[in-house]
């Protein structure tokens, strides 16, 4: 859910504070629902949100969401090879 918030703030310009009570709302909608939040749909979104187009999908996406962990210690595939590669020479 965090990544949503992310997100929201990187691409819809919107201020953390607004991001996070739109992740809120998705969050609360998708428990109600008895949904996953990769579950959700673009309508389902939208009745949340309405500036948000399916490129949002791929927030909810696993892989994409470790891959996005690039920083120094993210969680991030190449980074994490990096790290296995670095203890296995020690």
């Amino acid at each position: 859910a965090t990544d949503l918030a992310d997100y929201l703030v990187k691409n819809h310009e919107m201020s953390f504070r607004k991001a996070y009570q739109v992740t809120a709302s998705v969050v609360n909608y998708a428990e109600k629902k008895k949904k996953k939040l990769h579950e959700l749909n673009i309508n389902e979104l939208n009745k949340i949100e309405p500036k948000l187009t399916k490129n949002v999908l791929k927030i909810f996406d696993l892989k994409h969401s470790v891959n996005s962990k690039k920083s120094y210690g993210g969680t991030s595939f190449d980074n994490i090879k990096k790290m296995i590669t670095k203890y296995k020479k020690t």
